[in-house]
């Protein structure tokens, strides 16, 4: 009788780690981009980080003052950046004697899930407005996201971005 009920927890935990906690569904996608904006609005940048697979990687280009330019990133590159915004968001709000306030919205225009489940591709627009229109940041990207140990993660992004001022 163990042995069965072993064999029987065995395969139950099988069928988790290897089915279970690694298939993907529209409504983990959308739950995935609620808890982003979540923690961008509650300025955390390590729950930020912690949506990023461990291999994550961006790609896209950039428009800043006038000019555009290429850019990858990786995980660590991201997660620094993300870090630093939050600082010098920080520092300008007590300049300014108070907190700044941030202003996210999303569109996801399309969501496509794999054959097997294990990803979603995620056409989706971003927009994130700092103290107003002091700093307006927009992006428009195709994200990949994968589940792993039951938990969504972004695995890749590709896209354009702006940041500019007075939107």
């Amino acid at each position: 009788m163990k042995t069965i009920l072993l064999l029987i927890v065995l395969a139950g935990a099988g069928w988790w780690y290897f089915v279970g906690s690694r298939t993907i569904n529209e409504g983990q996608v959308t739950g995935f981009y609620q808890a982003q904006q979540a923690a961008t609005l509650e300025r955390k940048p390590e729950v930020l980080c912690s949506l990023l697979a461990d291999d994550f990687s961006a790609t896209g280009s950039i428009a800043l003052a006038g000019s555009s330019r290429n850019e990858s990133v990786t995980r660590q590159q991201l997660c620094d950046g993300y870090v630093d915004m939050y600082a010098a968001w920080e520092k300008l709000g007590s300049a300014m004697g108070g907190e700044v306030q941030l202003d996210s919205h999303y569109d996801i225009h399309a969501i496509e899930i794999a054959p097997d489940k294990k990803s979603a591709t995620v056409d989706i627009s971003m927009s994130l407005d700092v103290a107003g229109n002091l700093t307006n940041m927009r992006s428009r990207s195709t994200e990949t996201l994968v589940r792993r140990n039951g938990k969504v993660l972004l695995l890749r992004s590709e896209g354009t971005a702006s940041v500019g001022a007075g939107d």
